[in-house]
């Protein structure tokens, strides 16, 4: 059978509270028990020193009188009085006990005030039974003549004990029992946030994404439960921009494989005999092929970005180089286009980047830049160090974005005009990529563009900070 984590608790508490009433009760007894002796002890102490200072060497006469001296002290505390000489024998017995008179005492509190020094301890008999001795010397000129001995039971102290014992066992019981209540509240109260996390876990087993939990403490147990609603919503985040990532490469790639598919299936069906259709036809076949190319290489890519959680290398880079091999890598299709290209950055300035990212970002945004301006525009770019940050600028002279599109350009797949951006060979992906590529760098991006006047992508990126 599996005890949940409750019962577990609730254990563990009951056994601590059951502990520590034992190890009170316990010390308790034992503190009643000690203070119980010590009183009996000064209390027959003191009754020795009376017989002793009254009775004196007279005492030890053994006559009658003195039997009958520690006989009246007898009755009156109790108790057996013995007095014995300076050998330890017994000259009177309170009890009158034939047996006893004449035997020498070798109890050691006999002998310690045999020896000058007052002395009582209690003690088990053959039979069980407790007594307590005390006794105290009997000093005369010549020193000690013999000691005065008292023998008490103890009867009553360990029946008061017994009694006190049984309270507290009753009383005991009945915290064992609240106690064992109050284990299971307190158990289940601790571990009601830990089932609220476990049922929550198993929903999300069950594919149950975006769950959350109530945070009910600000204790380790209250940031579980945080961290687990902050893990519930990343993974419901991870999950509908996979879903919407798979619908849209779906979508995406349905395109160019359906006009592929379509074109030939023309030529396949057609009965053309002019070679100059079948090569249209083909240029067009190329052409989709091309776009489809490019649509599952910048999948992969981002798909690399996203995957990648190593830390970025960077080393000291000369930005001036890496904007001017950018430029002479998209040289060509901008004269094709009849598109200024302009770049201005110090041949000095260094950075601590990476480059194929950088390189990466830079085509990417230059890429664009040149697809959606028209030919006589202009495109530059340009890289300056500010307050602690690389900054570099791609401005266009395009159509331009419109205000209420900004917010989304940088959301995989999303097109201000998807017609016109499938004409030009745009993928949806290259802003996405941008950013993620950028944010890999500890940097961000920042748009700005407005309808007719063109759009302009600034990156900032630190020196020194390096994020995965």
């Amino acid at each position: 059978m599996r005890l949940g984590i409750r019962w577990k608790l609730a254990g563990v508490y009951f056994v601590v509270i059951i502990a520590i009433l034992t190890g009170t009760n316990l010390f308790v007894l034992r503190t009643l028990e000690k203070g119980y002796l010590q009183t009996r002890q000064a209390t027959y102490l003191g009754n020795a020193n009376i017989i002793a200072s009254t009775g004196g060497n007279a005492i030890l006469q053994a006559d009658r009188n003195a039997y009958y001296l520690a006989r009246r002290f007898s009755e009156q505390m109790g108790a057996r009085v013995l007095i014995v000489d300076h050998r330890g024998r017994v000259m009177v017995d309170s009890f009158d006990e034939t047996w006893l008179k004449g035997r020498i005492l070798q109890h050691p509190e006999a002998q310690a005030a045999l020896k000058g020094q007052s002395a009582a301890a209690a003690h088990i008999l053959a039979d069980g039974e407790r007594v307590l001795y005390a006794a105290v010397p009997l000093a005369g000129e010549n020193g000690s003549t013999g000691a005065v001995v008292i023998v008490a039971g103890l009867s009553d102290v360990y029946t008061a004990l017994a009694q006190i014992r049984g309270r507290m066992a009753a009383v005991s019981l009945g915290s064992g029992f609240f106690a064992a209540m109050l284990s299971l509240t307190l158990a289940g109260l601790l571990t009601r946030p830990l089932n609220e996390l476990r049922r929550a876990a198993q929903r999300m087993a069950a594919g149950r994404l975006g769950f959350s939990v109530p945070v009910r403490s600000r204790d380790e147990i209250g940031e579980l439960a945080h961290a687990f609603n902050t893990m519930s919503t990343e993974l419901a985040r991870v999950d509908k921009m996979r879903r919407e990532f798979l619908a849209n490469a779906s979508h995406e790639l349905k395109s160019p494989l359906s006009s592929i598919k379509a074109l030939s299936q023309s030529l396949i069906d057609g009965r053309e005999e002019d070679v100059t259709v079948y090569r249209e036809f083909l240029r067009d076949i190329d052409a989709e092929i091309d776009r489809l190319t490019r649509l599952v290489n910048d999948m992969l890519e981002m798909t690399r970005l996203e995957g990648d959680t190593r830390p970025v290398p960077r080393t000291e880079e000369d930005i001036g180089g890496l904007i001017e091999h950018v430029a002479a890598l998209l040289s060509a299709r901008a004269h094709n286009k009849g598109i200024t290209m302009r770049i201005a950055a110090d041949r000095a300035l260094k950075w601590r980047v990476n480059a194929d990212l950088l390189t990466l970002v830079l085509v990417n945004l230059t890429d664009n830049a040149l697809r959606y301006t028209p030919p006589g525009g202009e495109v530059s770019i340009t890289a300056e160090a500010n307050t602690g940050n690389l900054v570099v600028t791609v401005q266009d002279t395009g159509a331009g974005i419109p205000a209420e599109e900004l917010p989304n350009v940088f959301e995989r797949f999303y097109r201000v005009d998807r017609a016109r951006s499938r004409e030009t060979g745009g993928t949806g992906l290259g802003l996405a990529i941008v950013k993620r590529a950028v944010e890999r760098m500890g940097g961000r991006i920042e748009l700005e563009s407005a309808p007719g006047k063109g759009t302009s992508s600034t990156i900032r990126l630190p020196n020194t900070v390096t994020l995965p």
